[in-house]
């Protein structure tokens, strides 16, 4: 009977295997014929689907379709009409934009990048720094305002420290002791009742966030958990409030390219903000250092001291760019992860007994060594970026004249690669809803009895980029991946986790994805 039984159940995982299969050769056909025309045969670029930028003004108002929606609803709702390419038409200073969802389209702007890969991106950061503080920044853009040439550069120079992995473990031990303040915190802020913290928890989690970036962008600690440095605490409330603004101002039609507001007058004083915050805390470092000679290695030395050692204006304005890109993507990215293994106690159950095996004892030392085995935490957090991704779309700004969808869109076109739908399309992920953080496991390490183990990923390497693509991929990976890992893995070993409440939309849509619902989670201690 048992045979049967086995039988039957190994019989439909093939059918279904075959069905995914024959959708999704059905689908990649018809995309990749339109793909492979030539330019002349390719349909012009005004024949896209388009949304006039006075449709989306007045859908906006009232009664409007638009009004009340998220930017990534209102996308969502522009590709049900649309289909899976369209045109957003620019006013007042806008650009066009492109906004395809087609797998295939993402692949042929990828791979025709170039080495010095361009998008058009918070454009009000590109103005403070070439034109309204043209006099600190005296050219030098970062890699958010340079392109071409410099941004390749400057890329090359920064590389080497934030992308190799020994340059970011020397920082295991000082952010295990930021994680350990976390968890104390969780301690007392919790309702001694109820277990669960306040409505206000991702302030709380982003305080985490910010002082674990101090860290490794400034050499030190800001004193942000236990609340005891009012300036820092400004300047992290300070980073949501620009990218609020930054919707508004770039993404709704606005008059600030023209004639300045008071949206864009404050987020001007915001990035001044930044500037003058950064600035201090680097001179601080500076004076340190000098007080203090080391002579250790070169490998052993922080990410501020190499950056300072090729120059003080690279160094403030990376520790910068780390603030802007870093706090709310990895503040987020932990409540999402929180969340799925909050609403799936089996899977929390079983990253739990993983990071037992490397933390038997709550005080346990995490080392470079025994975060060598935590694939099922990766794997868990990858799946949450996959229900719960940090952006709707890859942006980028086409390098060479390209055919996409059928359609020849020119040179210097700004294309949106949406993957949102695609992320939970049963077409690329089989059980698309469901968090399964197996299906991201290498086949050896899957236990194949089990029906939730054989869900699939998407054989498309290029619809799920969470931290993008190529040379212009996340600088700030490493770090923010090992400010997750040990937070998740101390979480857990620490407390069971709970979320009582829904979770139908918890996140809403600026730049990237914030929390959208308070975020209650019950902490409650283990026993062992």
């Amino acid at each position: 009977m048992r045979s049967l039984k086995l039988l039957s159940s190994f019989m439909r995982k093939e059918r279904n295997a075959v069905n995914l299969f024959r959708n999704l050769i059905n689908r990649n056909y018809c995309v990749a014929a339109a793909n492979t025309l030539s330019w002349e045969h390719a349909k012009p670029l005004k024949s896209i689907p388009r949304v006039g930028a006075y449709d989306f003004m007045i859908g906006s108002l009232p009664g409007g379709k638009f009004r009340n929606k998220d930017i990534d609803d209102v996308v969502r709702l522009l590709h049900e009409e649309k289909g899976d390419i369209f045109i957003w038409k620019g006013i007042l200073g806008q650009s066009d934009m492109i906004f395809t969802q087609t797998p295939a389209d993402f692949e042929n702007v990828f791979r025709h990048d170039g080495i010095w890969p361009q998008r058009n991106f918070l454009e009000t950061a590109v103005y403070h720094r070439k034109k309204h503080r043209e006099d600190f920044f005296g050219g030098n853009g970062g890699l958010f305002a340079n392109d071409g040439k410099d941004w390749g550069d400057l890329r090359s120079l920064i590389n080497p420290i934030l992308v190799h992995p020994k340059n970011i473990k020397i920082y295991l031990s000082s952010l295990s002791k930021i994680n350990q303040e976390f968890i104390d915190r969780i301690r007392k802020i919790r309702n001694s009742e109820t277990l669960e913290v306040p409505a206000d928890f991702s302030n709380e989690i982003k305080r985490w966030t910010l002082e674990s970036i101090g860290m490794v962008a400034l050499d030190k600690q800001l004193g942000l958990i236990n609340g005891h440095n009012p300036e820092a605490i400004a300047f992290f409330n300070s980073i949501e409030r620009y990218f609020i603004l930054v919707l508004d101002l770039e993404f709704k039609p606005s008059l600030w390219r023209y004639v300045p507001n008071k949206k864009f007058n404050e987020a001007m004083q915001i990035l001044d903000n930044i500037i003058t915050f950064t600035t201090k805390y680097v001179d601080e470092a500076i004076e340190r250092f000098e007080k203090s000679p080391t002579d250790k290695p070169e490998i052993e030395k922080s990410v501020l001291e190499k950056l300072l050692k090729i120059d003080k204006k690279i160094a403030t304005i990376t520790a910068m760019e780390m603030f802007i890109g870093g706090v709310d993507t990895t503040s987020s990215t932990l409540q999402g992860v929180l969340l799925c293994l909050a609403k799936n106690p089996e899977k929390q159950k079983k990253l739990r007994e993983e990071i037992l095996s490397i933390l038997p004892e709550k005080n346990s030392e995490l080392t470079v060594e025994n975060m060598k085995n935590l694939p099922y935490l990766r794997a868990c957090i990858k799946e949450s970026l996959r229900l719960h991704p940090l952006t709707f779309a890859n942006l980028r700004q086409s390098s060479v004249d390209l055919v996409l969808s059928g359609y020849q869109v020119p040179k210097g076109s700004n294309i949106n690669m949406v993957s949102l739908n695609l992320l939970r399309d049963a077409n690329y992920y089989s059980q698309p809803n469901e968090f399964i953080p197996e299906r991201w496991l290498r086949n050896e390490n899957k236990d194949n009895t089990c029906p939730h183990n054989s869900a699939t990923k998407s054989n498309n390497p290029f619809i799920y980029l969470p931290f993008g693509f190529g040379p212009r991929s996340c600088i700030g990976r490493r770090v923010a991946e090992m400010e997750l890992e040990i937070a998740i893995a101390r979480l857990v070993r620490n407390f069971g986790i709970e979320f009582n409440y829904s979770t139908e939309k918890p996140f809403k849509c600026l730049q990237v994805y914030v929390p959208a619902i308070p975020m209650k989670f019950k902490f409650t201690d283990l026993e062992y």
